[in-house]
Formats: C-alpha cells, sequence, structure tokens
C-alpha cells in the first residue's frame, strides 16, 4: 500500500505519542504537590480492625506520633500511631495524648479527651477521638480516613462520609522571622473544612467537637471547674483545676492555668457542657446542642465533663475554626541578681510574652481566631521554604526529616516577659525559656540548646539569642561559683539556679557548647552590642576549656546515659571547636591580640588531637584516645564546618565519611562503639559535617528507614536502637529502658539548613557535599516512591495503545 505524505508521518506516532505522555506525565508528577499525596504502602501500618474501614495513605511517611497541637511544654497533644499500642496514624478511634504517650505509664494513660462527630443526612460518623464508646451498639460509624499529609506547621486529615469529603487539619503556627508576639501566642488551630466538589444542594452536614476535663491537670481525682465566655464575635470555654498550684507539675502536666476551647460565634452554633457522653448522644440524636451548662464542678474523674460547639456547615459556609490553648499567669519564675536583701538572689516571675499586647486572655483568644488566615497564609510559606530548601540540599527523605521535626523543636520552648518595679511589663526584660522534656525536666538545659539550635539558627535567630540570655544573666550574676558554664537554671518551671555549684558536670561540653552557638548568633546577625555585653564570661569560659578541654578528665558529655569517660575524643573536638569559635568572638569585639592568641592555641590543639585520636589504623578517630579498638560518631566535627572555622584538616574528615559505612547498622549509624544504640540529632550533624553526597545519604536514608519501621510509638524519638529501631532496654537481657521522646533536640534535624544559612552568611558558596562515586543507594529524586509503579504502568500504556493504533490503520 502506497502511503500519503501525512499516512507516512502517522508512523512516528508509535514512538512519538509515548514520548510526548510520559514526558508530560514526568514533569506532572515532579511539580505537583496534592494536598493528600497518593498511597504509601510501606508505612501504611493500621491496625486490622481500622483496615476493614479505612485505607489511608500517609504522606511524607506514617510518623511514630502525629503532631496536633504543640505549641508549649503543656500544650502538646499527639496521635499516638506506633506498634507499640498505636493504632496506625488513623485519626478516629484512638484519643489524643499529652506529650507523655505512655513513657512513663500514668493511672490514665495521659489521655486528652477530644472528640469530632459529623453528621451527613441524619448518619453520624466518628472522625477524631473515640466518642463511638459511649454508644452501646455502635450508633454511628467511623469516617473513612483517606490520606494524611504533614508539613512544617500541619497536620492533615482527609475523610469520607457518606460521599463527603472533608479535611481536618491541626495547624501549630510557627511565626514569621522576628515576630515574638505571633511566636509567643500559647495556641494552635482545629479545622474542619468541606471539600465543595463532593457537596450536593441537598446534603443536610453539621460537625460537632469537644474536649474533657482531662486537660485540666494531670491528677483526675481533683476537682475542676470550666466557663463559657462570649465577647468579641467570639465564644471560649475556659477549663482548670479548682485548686491552683502555682509553679507546680503533676505528671508534666501544668497545675496552673487554663485550658482554652473558643471558636467565632456564628450562625448556626450551638454549644453545651456537661458529662461528655450525654452531650455526644445528643448531638447524634437531634443534630446540634441544647445550650445546657452544667455547673456542677466535679472530680475530673467522675462523669467526666465535656466542652462542647456544633454548627452546620454548607456550600457557602464550609469550614469552622477552632482554637485550643493553654493559658498560666505567670509562665515561670526566674533567679535574678543578688542585692543587699536576697544575698541568695531573687526569683521573679514571668509573663507569657503576649500579654505584653493583650492584658485580657479574650483579647488573644479574639485576636488569633481573627488571625487564622494570616496563620494560614505564613503556614504556607514557612512549610514550602522547609521543603523547598531541604529538597534542595538533602532530597525527599530531608524534607521527611525536618517537616516532622520544626514543630516538636518549638514545642519545648516558650517566651517571656518580666516587670518593673512599676508592675508595667519591661520590653528590656524578654527571654526564652525551654523545658527538656522527656530525659527530664530540667530548664534552658545548655546541652539541649545546642542541638535544638540548628532550628532556630534556620528559622529566626532572634529565638537562639533569647534562649541564651537567661543562662548568661545567671552567670554573670556573680551567684554561679564554677569557672565553666552552667548545665541548666533548674526544673521547669522554676529557674532557681545552682548557687551551690552543684548541677550536672558537664563543664567542657557546657562551654564548648555555648561558645559555638555564641559565635552562630553573632554570624548570622552582626549584633555586636550583645557580643561585648557578654564577652568577659565568654573569655572565661574558653579560658577554662584551653586549661581542661585538650585532654578531657573523666567526665559526663551531653551523651550521659552512656557514663563517664575519660579522653573523650569528640568532647575534645568541641573544646578546641569552642576555643576557635572565641578567636573569632575576640576578633569582632575588637580584642585582635586576644583573639590570634585564642587561634594559635585552637591549632596547635588540632595537631596534638589528631595524634592522640586516631586509631592504629588511621581510618577513623577513637572514641577515647586510651581505647585503640574503639570508634565514635564524631559529631562535632560539625561545628568547626557550621562556623566555617576551618581547624579541622580536610583529611580528617574524609576519613570520618568512608568510615561510617562500615560500622552502619540497619537502621543507622551506632553513636560509638560500646552500644548499638544511635541519636539522631547527633547523626544529623555528622550528616551535616559529611563531605560527600553518599555519607550525607547513609544517615538520612537509614533515620528515615528508622521512623518507617514505626515500632516506637511517641513524638520523633532520638535515641533508638539501630539493629531494632526500638527505644534501648527491649531486649530480654537488659533492664534499664531508656526513652528519649518528644525533645526539642529534633531541632538538630536542621543541620543541614542552618550550615547553607550560615554558610551564606560567611561567603561561602560551595555547595557543601560532592559525588564522591555512584553506587547502589535510595535515590534522591522529586517524584515520590509511591509513583514509582504507577510509572511504568502509565510510561507502558502509551505504548500498548500506539502499537494497536499502528497494528490496526497503519500496518
Amino acid at each position: 500500500m502506497r502511503l500519503s505524505q501525512a499516512h507516512r508521518g502517522l508512523l512516528g506516532l508509535p514512538l512519538l505519542l509515548p514520548l510526548l505522555l510520559s514526558t508530560k506525565l514526568i514533569n506532572s508528577l515532579q511539580t505537583q504537590q496534592p494536598l493528600i499525596l497518593q498511597p504509601r504502602p510501606d508505612s501504611a501500618l493500621a491496625a486490622s480492625d481500622y483496615l476493614t474501614n479505612n485505607s489511608s495513605s500517609f504522606y511524607p511517611l506514617l510518623p511514630p506520633a502525629i503532631p496536633l497541637a504543640v505549641k508549649s511544654p503543656y500544650l502538646s497533644a499527639w496521635l499516638a500511631t506506633g506498634q507499640e499500642g498505636g493504632n496506625g496514624g488513623y485519626l478516629a478511634g484512638r484519643w489524643a495524648q499529652f506529650w507523655p504517650i505512655q513513657f512513663p505509664q500514668n493511672p490514665f494513660a495521659y489521655r486528652l479527651g477530644w472528640a469530632g462527630l459529623i453528621q451527613v443526612n441524619g448518619e453520624t460518623y466518628e472522625f477524631m477521638g473515640r466518642p463511638n464508646e459511649d454508644f452501646i451498639g455502635n450508633r454511628h460509624r467511623r469516617a473513612t480516613q483517606r490520606g494524611f499529609r504533614y508539613t512544617s506547621s500541619r497536620s492533615i486529615f482527609e475523610f469520607e462520609a457518606a460521599g463527603i469529603r472533608f479535611l481536618v487539619t491541626f495547624l501549630s503556627p510557627i511565626a514569621p522571622e522576628g515576630d515574638l508576639l505571633r511566636q509567643s501566642l500559647p495556641f494552635s488551630y482545629l479545622t474542619v473544612e468541606l471539600i465543595e466538589d463532593t457537596l450536593k444542594h441537598t446534603d443536610r452536614i453539621s460537625v460537632y467537637t469537644d474536649i474533657q476535663a482531662d486537660w485540666a491537670s494531670g491528677d483526675h481525682s481533683v476537682n475542676a471547674t470550666w466557663s463559657i465566655d462570649h465577647f468579641n464575635h467570639s465564644v471560649a470555654y475556659k477549663l482548670g483545676r479548682k485548686d491552683q498550684l502555682k509553679f507546680a507539675e503533676q505528671y508534666e502536666y501544668a497545675e496552673w492555668g487554663q485550658v482554652i476551647y473558643a471558636t467565632k460565634k456564628v450562625s448556626g452554633l450551638t454549644t453545651a457542657s456537661g458529662v461528655a457522653s450525654q452531650l455526644r448522644s445528643h448531638f447524634v440524636s437531634h443534630g446540634k446542642l441544647n445550650g445546657d451548662q452544667d455547673e456542677e464542678y466535679r472530680k475530673i474523674s467522675d462523669q467526666t465533663a465535656g466542652l462542647g460547639f456544633s454548627l452546620p456547615l454548607t456550600r457557602n459556609n464550609k469550614s469552622v475554626v477552632f482554637v485550643i490553648g493553654h493559658v498560666r499567669d505567670p509562665y515561670v519564675q526566674s533567679i535574678e541578681k543578688a542585692n543587699r536583701h536576697y544575698p541568695e538572689g531573687k526569683l521573679c516571675e514571668k509573663w507569657g510574652y503576649w500579654r505584653s499586647v493583650f492584658n485580657q486572655t479574650d483579647e488573644a483568644i479574639a485576636f488569633s481566631l481573627k488571625d487564622y488566615p494570616a496563620a494560614v497564609r505564613y503556614a504556607d510559606f514557612i512549610d514550602k521554604k522547609i521543603e523547598d530548601d531541604a529538597r534542595k540540599l538533602g532530597g525527599d527523605d530531608y524534607v521527611a526529616i525536618a517537616s516532622l521535626s520544626a514543630r516538636q523543636a518549638l514545642g519545648a520552648m516558650e517566651l517571656t516577659i518580666g516587670k518593673d518595679e512599676d508592675g508595667n511589663y519591661d520590653p528590656n526584660d524578654v527571654a526564652a525559656f525551654l523545658k527538656e522534656i522527656s530525659s527530664n525536666g530540667d530548664m534552658s538545659t545548655v546541652d539541649v540548646i545546642f542541638p535544638q539550635f540548628p532550628a532556630l539558627a534556620y528559622l529566626d535567630p532572634q529565638l537562639l539569642k533569647l534562649l541564651l540570655e537567661p543562662l548568661f544573666k545567671y552567670s554573670q550574676s556573680g551567684l554561679y561559683p564554677n569557672r565553666w558554664t552552667v548545665h541548666d537554671l533548674g526544673r521547669y518551671p522554676n529557674a532557681t539556679g545552682h548557687n551551690d555549684g552543684r548541677d550536672e558536670p558537664m563543664p567542657v561540653e557546657e562551654a564548648g557548647n555555648i561558645l559555638m552557638m555564641a559565635l552562630a548568633y553573632y554570624q548570622l546577625t552582626n549584633d555586636d552590642e550583645w557580643l561585648v555585653k557578654h564577652y568577659v564570661i565568654l573569655k572565661q569560659w574558653a579560658g577554662f576549656l584551653v586549661d581542661d578541654g585538650l585532654i578531657p578528665a573523666e567526665q559526663l558529655s551531653t551523651d550521659d546515659f552512656a557514663g563517664t569517660l575519660a579522653n573523650q575524643t569528640n568532647l575534645a573536638l568541641k573544646a578546641i571547636v569552642g576555643i576557635g569559635a572565641m578567636a573569632e568572638i575576640a576578633h569582632k569585639s575588637g580584642y585582635k591580640e586576644e583573639g590570634e592568641s585564642f587561634r594559635n592555641i585552637a591549632e596547635q590543639y588540632v595537631d596534638h588531637w589528631i595524634g592522640f585520636s586516631l586509631s592504629e589504623s588511621r581510618n577513623h578517630t577513637k572514641l577515647a584516645y586510651q581505647l585503640h579498638d574503639s570508634w565514635g560518631t564524631l559529631y562535632n566535627l560539625f561545628g568547626d564546618r557550621l562556623l566555617n572555622l576551618k581547624l579541622i584538616p580536610e583529611r580528617i574528615y574524609r576519613i570520618q565519611d568512608d568510615f561510617y559505612p562500615s560500622v552502619a547498622n540497619q537502621f543507622g549509624v551506632p553513636l560509638d562503639s560500646r552500644h548499638t544504640w544511635a541519636k539522631t540529632d547527633w547523626q544529623m550533624f555528622a550528616a551535616g559535617a559529611a563531605v560527600t553526597i553518599q555519607t550525607r545519604d547513609l544517615f538520612m536514608n537509614k533515620l528515615v528507614d528508622f521512623l518507617k519501621a514505626n515500632k516506637v510509638n511517641a513524638g520523633f524519638p532520638d535515641l533508638y536502637e539501630t539493629e531494632t529501631a526500638e527505644f534501648p532496654g527491649r531486649s530480654k537481657t537488659s533492664t534499664w529502658r531508656i526513652e528519649f521522646i518528644n525533645r526539642p533536640v529534633s531541632g538538630g534535624h536542621f543541620s543541614i539548613l542552618a550550615l547553607d544559612r550560615l554558610n551564606k552568611a560567611n561567603g561561602v558558596t560551595k555547595f557543601p557535599f560532592h559525588n564522591r562515586h555512584r553506587h547502589p543507594s535510595r535515590a534522591t529524586t522529586s517524584i515520590p516512591p509511591v509513583y514509582r509503579s504507577e510509572l511504568w504502568a502509565k510510561l507502558c500504556i502509551p505504548w500498548l495503545v500506539a502499537m494497536v493504533f499502528h497494528q490496526l490503520f497503519l500496518a
């Protein structure tokens, strides 16, 4: 058959059509950012009873626990997902829990009653918590969870009920850089939003949520009180312990202050308080609440009270926003400089920074509700910034790690303001305090701020300054007797100091930490006044490192769970980097000769340190100078690189780079040769000190593998076994269980993001990692793994279609 020119052109379709379609497909997969991405079977680890009703995707992965409302040490609600008691990441069917979750156990399992029901055309569906347990015979169903996605500031669930799709979003705002007011507000948001294209004009939809009295105290045998207030187009429930115990905790809960649950006053809104099960039953029967307010205040465990809202949703009013918060007056107390009236120092009360703007709690609540659109806009910005920056610097695995770490890193700290002698808020007395969380309740622990600080350096260096300020103030007060840096300021929320000098002894550790953080803050801000203000005490700490840092006596490092050890290689390195940081501080403060002296000492110490620390094979550094067959993760190299000190020779970086793969286990690189456990923050510090993409990815890939194993059941744990992905102490032979959960050290996961920002500040333009050689490893592609099987199918289909077309019409 003789073909025309046009027909002959069709012969190219079998080649051209698949090429066009597949190219378009790849481009779309690389650029699309759907709200809920497609299923990730590798991370959907739901219990079997949930799989019968739900089939949810989880993106970027299923975390060990999902952050819901995480804004302070006392507003920290999580959904446990892991195999050690979690439910696989489904919002319906499990109560939220306060951050300890089950570590350690408490009589009430840290339950936070927070329920959600949606009624569609008379049928009621559970979407949050376990209100279903209130009903005999399962009078209402569970909404089907179709997807889950987390970003840096949000946890987003997608549901379906009776053909209606809706989103449930938990937003814990990360404020714009420099916006201390918004960062200090102790509120998070819950939003329920209908997806419009699933609605019909005839649909009758109403939403119900409540919180229970168990939010009020860690002791459920005490009495709680509650009230409802209407103001500024808002309505708020306020819940608290009847007998307030200022500056006291019970099972980590604050025993003073109020829990806030609020929403805007809109048409159709109904409210009620009373026995929680009765409120829910009334909503199921009537689709709304009756307005009754229970004033029979009682024990938390006695017919547990619920505080509920209900309202209809329509095509014209598709969403509702709730604010949840925890408000205390005052926040903390902190020791101040001694005088003749207070020779041991005076404890001064500090209030939430937001109090300097909003005298009344109601004003702050109304502002937060009105500010929700602005909070969403900035969440869009910061979520995208972290995602884009992390992907550029470390690929998809780094996006998963950094995005999960942000709320946790910031959720342990609070911004405060003091008062002057006249009782007015003092703008010169603004500070931040941090609760160590989990490992103990220490306050403003220096070696916890240190692993947290990469997140602060990347997000807002001013927050780092405010965290360091109380430590400088106490150290310069004359109350602390030691030459080195204080370990902490007390036990949260009481910064009572350590006037006896008997704080946990980490002298080299803390002196090195604070010198590095001080220089990092200066490099990011050029705050000369601040540097000069603290120069004398910084010089004192550096002098201590000169005397005791090169050959550290037997002592603790930040990894105190591993015990004391003399001549620690990594600790000596921290001292050297700290001295090098002091050299830069001296130069920037105008003390050129002192700067040169500190620099010379640091360089001399490096030569000695290399001789002491290298193994006989010269292919890695030892854990301690005297332990010849030992090794450790040399994470303090990161300080030299982050601050651009250039003290440590490139060959040391390369030696460690080449060594780590040889000691890596399935889920990570152990901290050192004594144990198989690893720290997530220090692994990410080591990733930041890597010189090759392969070593950087080794740490990140295995950290993601740990998360995906889903063995633990808590906010991003930072200490785990690299062979099993479980907490240390789970083996039959171990008698010491260690559970480090929800700690702000997750800020250390921002190491590479912080390095990028410090490099820009210091004029370093070279990309920090290079490709040493190709080897089998996980690709850092922008196409999510879920799409890979789909990609092959979609690439093949156009070829098949084109070939059939060719055979039928052109052959």
